[in-house]
């Protein structure tokens, strides 16, 4: 018996085998949080810029010019829409939620969006803060670590329309 137990511990065949049975979990898991990780930050930084690009049209006036010409209100899913357009994020339209302030001189908000539909884009010189919410789906540690099926990122800006 002491014969073939020391035949096994000298035979080395099977050790890499047994080694990556130990390590390739944690290896996967790794690699895993890493790709996740990278997700929610390239997430984050593509609703961000996209929410800018939005912000530059309405400070600008491009979005009042469309606004005057169709002779109506701005609809809310129009911003949903130019946002989700440069966002690249999975199912941005059907998560996406947006929020609209006003502010007075004295940095009191007086004006927010509401669930009409409608966005009032304010006039020259008016104080506003556009924000974005959008749900991006977990991959694989997300609802492990975070206990939800969904993370959001969260994209705002403040900005004064310019005197155009």
């Amino acid at each position: 018996m002491v014969r073939i137990l020391s035949k096994f511990a000298r035979d080395k065949g099977g050790v890499a085998a047994i080694e990556f049975a130990i390590l390739a979990p944690a290896f996967f898991a790794l690699m895993s949080a890493i790709f996740e990780i990278t997700f929610f930050i390239y997430a984050n930084t593509s609703a961000q810029r996209a929410v800018e690009d939005v912000i530059y049209e309405m400070r600008t006036g491009y979005i009042h010019s469309q606004i005057r010409d169709a002779g109506k209100p701005l609809p809310e899913q129009y911003l949903k829409n130019e946002i989700c357009k440069n966002a690249s994020i999975p199912n941005c339209l059907d998560t996406i939620k947006i929020s609209m302030e006003k502010y007075d001189g004295n940095y009191n908000t007086y004006d927010r969006s509401d669930d009409s539909g409608v966005i009032d884009a304010g006039t020259r010189g008016t104080l506003m803060r556009l924000e974005a919410q959008i749900q991006i789906p977990n991959v694989v540690f997300g609802s492990a670590i975070f206990g939800k099926e969904n993370m959001a990122v969260t994209a705002g800006l403040t900005f004064m329309t310019e005197p155009y």
